[in-house]
């Protein structure tokens, strides 16, 4: 199915892996991974040591490169069922793949700093270059966590959403707010899906919407 959206690709992925479907479920994994190659990139673009820093940007298309072929080797060993846990590992590997093309360029400007064996401190053993990996480290186990507390708050409001739509009594407001929140179809394919005009489609999720937002706030007052 083209454009099919992560989270159904990964629970197909899921599905597959738990049925020991292995050729099926790389096959699969790999569509997701390419679902998520401009992430990748905008990832290693985006890509900062402390100060600043970033991958020079010949380096950045390499380490998206290279983060998109361990993204796909992931999948080997991938057991968990979120897309929120899947975007997490995502942010590790570019981060594992970064580090590795970031320390080169690190060594550049340490040896551009002075000795190659000078430490951060007098009688330590790491040099500056450690203490920037160590901090930049800190700080992406930072951004992931802030990245899984959110995907966390997203899921509860799609679960939320999902549940308000159900109960809306018109079926057929119900039915384009569910291709349209839930399958994530555009305006035009739930028309053609639906054999109705693309005007209709925005009449009933207009007026569906307004339904669900009062469903929505009796269920927040109760």
């Amino acid at each position: 199915m083209a454009n099919e959206p992560d989270h159904l690709l990964l629970r197909r992925y899921a599905l597959a892996r738990d049925r020991g479907r292995t050729a099926e479920a790389a096959q699969i994994w790999e569509r997701l991974t390419e679902n998520n190659f401009d992430r990748i990139k905008l990832l290693c673009r985006g890509f900062r040591f402390p100060g600043g820093t970033g991958l020079p940007p010949d380096e950045a298309g390499s380490a998206a490169s290279e983060a998109y072929l361990r993204v796909v080797a992931m999948g080997a060993g991938f057991r968990e069922r979120e897309v929120g846990q899947f975007r997490a590992a995502v942010v590790r590997t570019v981060h594992n793949t970064c580090m590795d093309f970031g320390r080169k360029e690190l060594r550049h400007q340490r040896h551009a700093a002075g000795s190659l064996d000078s430490t951060w401190e007098p009688d330590g053993e790491a040099g500056p270059y450690d203490a920037a990996l160590a901090a930049y480290d800190a700080d992406l186990r930072r951004q992931t966590q802030e990245t899984l507390e959110a995907e966390a708050d997203r899921q509860d409001a799609e679960r939320l959403v999902a549940w308000g739509i159900a109960q809306i009594k018109n079926d057929n407001h119900r039915e384009v707010l569910e291709l349209t929140y839930l399958k994530k179809l555009s305006g035009q394919a739930i028309a053609d899906r639906l054999r109705i005009k693309s005007d209709n489609v925005y009449k009933r999720r207009e007026r569906g919407i307004l339904e669900l937002e009062r469903i929505l706030r009796e269920h927040h007052r109760s």
